[in-house]
């Protein structure tokens, strides 16, 4: 099953069943820290956090065709070429204060959108990528990280 980010309601119902000391199925995250990884990834898909390409073009095209275009989940040992091996510090006070932060995000993404539907932002290792492609990205990212607290 992979989450529909536009499905709000749902979104937000599974997001009421994390708690702050859960501990990961797998990846060192805390719940606080995925919660504040899917707003900075929204954050980037709107041009608010932009980034630099880590990648090569035919790289690029192949993770699309693997990540995107195709049914398959992100893998569990999954690495962004912005994080660290360790997580970030926190940046909210609490869980439910950068809950709502997240809301705000995807909110801020369903407006960028709207307003420039035509807009593509930089993945760091995918490249330029549409709405479409940046909704589907999320889909699975948000699949992932949530699957990491048996939110899915």
């Amino acid at each position: 099953m992979t989450l529909d980010i536009h499905n709000r309601e749902d979104i937000y119902n599974r997001l009421k069943n994390l708690e702050q000391n859960a501990k990961p199925v797998f990846g060192s995250m805390s719940p606080q820290h995925i919660v504040e990884h899917l707003a900075f990834m929204l954050q980037v898909s709107t041009g608010k956090n932009p980034q630099r390409f880590y990648s090569t073009d035919d790289v690029a095209t192949t993770l699309k065709q693997q990540l995107i275009y195709s049914d398959a989940a992100l893998p569990h040992n999954i690495k962004s070429p912005v994080l660290g091996d360790l997580p970030p510090p926190l940046i909210f006070k609490d869980l439910q204060t950068a809950i709502e932060n997240l809301k705000n995000e995807m909110n801020d993404f369903d407006g960028y959108y709207k307003a420039n539907p035509d807009a593509k932002n930089m993945q760091p290792r995918m490249g330029l990528l549409s709405f479409q492609e940046w909704t589907t990205l999320h889909n699975k990212h948000f699949t992932h990280h949530f699957s990491q607290f048996n939110l899915v």
